[in-house]
C-alpha cells in the first residue's frame, strides 16, 4: 500500500478534524480536514478505477483538484505524469511523445486543448466529488495492498535536453522520514505551497507535509503572496531566492516578520542558490531560511540545512540517504558533484544508456564538501572560460549582482569577449551601472562585469 496513503489514513484516525488542505475558492480560502481528505482520495480513485495501472497526466494550478488528483492516482490508481502548466499545448504534446498518458486531468482555466486525448477537467473532478460527498468511500481491497504508483516528471535533464524522469515510491518517498527528523515539523504547523506542485521541490515538501499531518496551504498566484500570508498565516514557507530577495528589497526591515503572518517557524529555499547575505538577513530577523539542494533525478533533496545546522554559504548537510563524492577535483577540492542512493532514479524514459558512473549519478553541478556540508559553486555546462583560461561561474556573479539593488532576475553571459549582465530590473541604467561598478571593486579583474543590458522579459 502506498506510504502516502497510509499516512493520510493514519491522520484520518488520529486527528480527523485537523486541517489537511487550505485552498483558494474565488477570492477566499476554505479548508478540508484529514477525514474528508481520506474520503475524497478514495472516492476519486474509485471514479478513476477504469484507468488502473495506467498513466494519467495532471496539468493545472495549485488547486484542491490538483492535489486530490495527484494523490488519488499516485496512491490507488496508476502512474502520475505531472506537466509544467506554463507550456503550450504543442510543447506538451511533444513531451507526450516520450510517454503517452491514457487520461489528462486538466485545469480548464489554462486554455489548453489536446485533440485525440481523453480529458477530465477540474470542474468535472469537482462535480464528481460533490456528487459523492455523502457517500461512504470504500476501503482499499487486496489489489491495493502493495500498490504505489510511479511519479513521472518532465525535466531539462543534466544535459539541458528535455527528458522524462520516472520515480518509484522508494525514490520519491524514502527521504521523507529523514527530512522530518531534522526539520521537526509537527501537526500543529502549516505550510504555504505557492511553488507549482509539478516541481520536485514542492512535491517533496507536500509529501513531507502529509507525513507530518500538517495543514497544506495551496496558492498559485505570486501576486497574491501578501494576501495569502496575511489570511492563512503559515508556519513554514517554501520559496525560491527571487521571492526572498524581493521581500527583502521591497519592505522595511521591521515590517517583514508581520508580513509573513506572525506564525513563521522556518522557510526553505531551493531551485537556485540563495546569496549568503540574503540568508543572513532573514536569520537576523529571527526568520530562519534553510538552503536545500536537490534535483528531479534525485527525487528532491541531496543536502539540507536545518536548525542548529544552518551554514548560509552551503546548500546543506548531506542527507544520510545519499552518498556524495566529488569527482575530478581541482587543487581546491572543487569538482563534479556525483551522488548515489535509493532516492536516485534509474534512468530517463526511452533511453537505454546508463546514467551512472561507477554507481554514481553526475548532477551536472560543481562544488566541494567540507565537514559533511555540500557547497555548490556553479553548473558545469554554464561555466565561462575567460581569455586567461580561468573558469568563471555565472551563478556566483548572479548571486552577487542580485544583492546590488532592486533586481528581479539576472544572468551573466560572455558576449563579444566580455562579461555582460542581462538584468530584469526597475532601476535606471545609471543606477544599475553604479551597482555594477561597486560590485566590480571587490572582484578580481577576470570576473568583472564590463557590460549590461536591461530587459523586461523572464530570464531563463
Amino acid at each position: 500500500m502506498s506510504r502516502i496513503y497510509e499516512r493520510i489514513r493514519y491522520y484520518r484516525d488520529k486527528t480527523p478534524e485537523n486541517k489537511a488542505f487550505t485552498f483558494r475558492t474565488g477570492d477566499h480560502y476554505e479548508s478540508i480536514d484529514y477525514a474528508a481528505l481520506y474520503d475524497q482520495v478514495n472516492i476519486l480513485s474509485e471514479g478513476l478505477a477504469g484507468y488502473k495501472g495506467k498513466t494519467i497526466a495532471v496539468i493545472g494550478n495549485n488547486k484542491l483538484e490538483y492535489a486530490l488528483s495527484l494523490l488519488a492516482v499516485l496512491c490507488r490508481v496508476g502512474n502520475t505524469f505531472l506537466i509544467d502548466k506554463e507550456l503550450s499545448s504543442e510543447d506538451i504534446l511533444k513531451i507526450f511523445e516520450q510517454k503517452k498518458p491514457e487520461l489528462i486531468i486538466l485545469d480548464e482555466e489554462l486554455g489548453l486543448s489536446f485533440d485525440g486525448y481523453r480529458v477530465l477537467t477540474f470542474n468535472e473532478i469537482g462535480a464528481m466529488l460533490k456528487g459523492s460527498r455523502n457517500a461512504k468511500a470504500e476501503e482499499p481491497g487486496s489489489a491495493d495492498a502493495s500498490f504505489a504508483g510511479r511519479l513521472i516528471l518532465h525535466t531539462s535533464g543534466t544535459t539541458g535536453e528535455p527528458k522524462c524522469v520516472s520515480l518509484s515510491e522508494e525514490n520519491y518517498y524514502g527521504v521523507i522520514p529523514e527530512l522530518n527528523r531534522k526539520w521537526k515539523v509537527v501537526a500543529e504547523h502549516s505550510c504555504l505551497f505557492i511553488i507549482p506542485l509539478y516541481h520536485i521541490y514542492a512535491l517533496t515538501s507536500l509529501f513531507h507535509g502529509l507525513y507530518a499531518g500538517i495543514n497544506n496551504i495551496l496558492e498559485w498566484d505570486f501576486k497574491r503572496l501578501g494576501t495569502v500570508l496575511a489570511e492563512t498565516r503559515p508556519c513554514l514557507f517554501m520559496g525560491v531566492p527571487l521571492m526572498y530577495n524581493r521581500i527583502m528589497n521591497a519592505l522595511p526591515r521591521d515590517s517583514i516578520p508581520a508580513y509573513f503572518g506572525g506564525n513563521y517557524v522556518f522557510g526553505v529555499t531551493a531551485g537556485s542558490l540563495m546569496p549568503y547575505e540574503t540568508a543572513a538577513f532573514f536569520n537576523g530577523l529571527g526568520l530562519p531560511v534553510y538552503n536545500v539542494y536537490g534535483m528531479t533525478e534525485t527525487s528532491g533533496p541531496i543536502a539540507i540545512n536545518y536548525r542548529d545546522h544552518n551554514r548560509y554559504e552551503s546548500v546543506g548537510e548531506i542527507l544520510d540517504i545519499n552518498e556524495v563524492v566529488i569527482k575530478d577535483p581541482d587543487e581546491d577540492g572543487t569538482g563534479r558533484i556525483c551522488v548515489k542512493g535509493s532516492n536516485v532514479f534509474d534512468g530517463y524514459l526511452n533511453e537505454d544508456e546508463s546514467i551512472a558512473d561507477d554507481g554514481f549519478f553526475d548532477t551536472g553541478d560543481i562544488g566541494y564538501i567540507k565537514e559533511g556540508y555540500l557547497y555548490v559553486t556553479g553548473r558545469k555546462k554554464n561555466l565561462i572560460v575567460g581569455s586567461n583560461g580561468k573558469n568563471i561561474s555565472p551563478e556566483e556573479l548572479n548571486r552577487k549582482l542580485m544583492l546590488c539593488g532592486n533586481i528581479d532576475d539576472c544572468n551573466v553571459i560572455m558576449e563579444n569577449d566580455r562579461l555582460t549582465a542581462v538584468v530584469n530590473t526597475v532601476m535606471s541604467e545609471e543606477e544599475l551601472k553604479a551597482c555594477i561598478d561597486e560590485l566590480n571593486k571587490n572582484l578580481p579583474a577576470y570576473k568583472r562585469i564590463s557590460g549590461f543590458r536591461i530587459t523586461d522579459k523572464n530570464i531563463k
